[in-house]
């Protein structure tokens, strides 16, 4: 399968790690650039892209199923060169390889709400990763989150609570959605009620 996407599209970890990424190297002619952790199936990650050109998107995805399943769809309807994915962990590729003031936007979208107490430590969206998000966009820059779990998003609240003075919150709902997830069109679709958060670097 991989011998059929387009040519730089898919980042190999082993090949990108020994250095910070040069995000306009990577999307030359481009000065805006903007990462979604979680891609999926690249549904939105597709869609997204098409819809903004002048941007360079970043996509992460663990899952290894996942990230074939979102290179094979983004080889049959990505409309030009503005992607690159990498199938790891995000959390070390933006800790370890993305330098500090390198994102205008990062998208968050329904991540593993990793429902036992036990686990919580696992969830993506804590005090300390949103420090680090916030040092690796540029002033200004935005995070795009949402989360289908009522826990999850009591938990982002304190979280948000506990590091007063690093975002803005801003109004953001569904009618502020330019384009939906899979996901999300699905919990619309069924009545399930969906947090909305759009956090601005202060």
């Amino acid at each position: 399968m991989l011998q059929l996407i387009r040519p730089g599209v898919a980042l190999p970890i082993e090949t990108i790690a020994d250095r910070p990424l040069d995000l306009p190297a990577l999307f030359p002619g481009l000065s805006r650039f903007e990462c979604e952790i979680g891609f999926c199936s690249a549904i939105f990650l597709n869609e997204y892209a098409n819809r903004h050109p002048d941007t360079g998107i970043l996509g992460i995805e663990k899952k290894r199923s996942y990230f074939l399943r979102g290179l094979h769809n983004l080889e049959r309807k990505l409309k030009q060169d503005n992607v690159r994915i990498i199938n790891f962990d995000a959390h070390p590729v933006l800790l370890m390889l993305l330098p500090p003031g390198a994102l205008d936007a990062l998208h968050i979208y329904f991540p593993d709400p990793w429902p036992k107490k036990r686990h919580q430590r696992n969830r993506l969206v804590n005090r300390d990763n949103l420090k680090m998000f916030h040092e690796r966009l540029r002033p200004g820059g935005r995070i795009h989150l949402a989360t289908d779990h009522p826990d999850y998003a009591a938990f982002i609240e304190r979280e948000l609570t506990a590091i007063t003075g690093l975002f803005d919150r801003l109004p953001y709902g569904t009618a502020d959605r330019e384009v939906l997830t899979k996901w999300e069109k699905k919990q619309i679709e069924n009545g399930m009620p969906i947090n909305y958060y759009l956090l601005e670097k202060r």
